[in-house]
């Protein structure tokens, strides 16, 4: 009766042990960083000189090979390379500092010029010494300026860059000879660190490559890339502006042998949009 008794006893003390029951509190950290490109220059095409502005800021968090998710709806403008100036509508590479050139070249006497009218466009208020011609004399790519855009980029990832160009309009003889989105040719090119009125670049790295496979803007009838990420520009801790990159957009108007201008394509006006859209690599 005892023995019986005790083994109860213990058989209970068992069943109070495994049902004990342990009190735990439980953490977990968690942070994510998306990848994100912001892009800036101007804030339209206005000639307000409205810039800088961001008018980008891109999540990298859409499909490999389309455009990135933009948190800011309106879109942006290029500025004048080498300024803050946005660039204007239907007028030409007009910054305020660079003069127009002369427009006689390969002479032994091409005359004295003087940008007296609007800086940087051939215009009538421009003065021009008589000069003595002999066989080398032309008139050719001073007639008219390269149109020279940049725009700016910080990022924490690798990212590509897509162009598109669009809505062509040529008058005058332009129009007349048929030209083409192949008579303006492009060129994009890279710069890492500058101050263009706000410096840029001191704590970024290149962030890619361009691919070289654009030479007019017929070759981006569609959305074709123009620069073939490979890293983020962000090198070390730093502002936005300091770990952004300057793109830079070098147009000319050519005859479709790659020499330029010349007096027999005419007079009149060409021009072009071309859009710039962030893709995720």
């Amino acid at each position: 009766m005892k023995l019986k008794k005790l083994l109860l006893a213990g058989g209970a003390a068992a069943i109070v042990t495994a049902s004990t029951a342990y009190a735990s509190i439980i953490d977990r950290p968690f942070f994510q960083v998306l990848g994100v490109v912001v892009v800036w220059g101007a804030d339209g095409i206005d000639g307000t000189d409205d810039a800088p502005v961001v008018s980008d800021f891109v999540l990298l968090t859409n499909a490999t090979g389309t455009a990135g998710a933009d948190l800011i709806a309106a879109d942006g403008a290029t500025v004048v390379t080498g300024t803050l100036l946005a660039i204007k509508d239907g007028v030409e590479n007009v910054d305020g500092t660079t003069a127009a050139v002369n427009p006689i070249t390969g002479g032994a006497d091409n005359g004295t010029f003087t940008d007296g009218g609007t800086t940087g466009v051939l215009d009538a208020a421009d003065t021009l010494t008589a000069f003595g011609i002999d066989a080398g004399s032309d008139a050719t790519s001073g007639m008219v300026n390269e149109h020279k855009s940049s725009f700016y980029v910080a990022s924490n990832a690798a990212f590509d860059i897509f162009a598109q160009s669009s809505a062509f309009v040529a008058t005058g003889d332009f129009l007349t000879d048929g030209l083409t989105t192949s008579n303006i040719s492009y060129a994009m090119a890279l710069d890492v660190a500058g101050n263009d009125g706000l410096a840029y670049g001191a704590n970024a790295q290149n962030p890619g490559t361009v691919p070289g496979v654009v030479n007019a803007l017929n070759d981006i009838a569609v959305a074709t890339k123009v620069f073939d990420g490979t890293q983020r520009t962000a090198a070390t801790r730093g502002s936005l502006a300091s770990q952004s990159v300057r793109f830079d957009n070098t147009y000319t108007l050519d005859d479709g042998t790659g020499l330029g201008y010349d007096l027999s394509m005419g007079a009149g006006t060409i021009q072009a949009d071309v859009t710039f859209t962030v893709y995720v690599p």
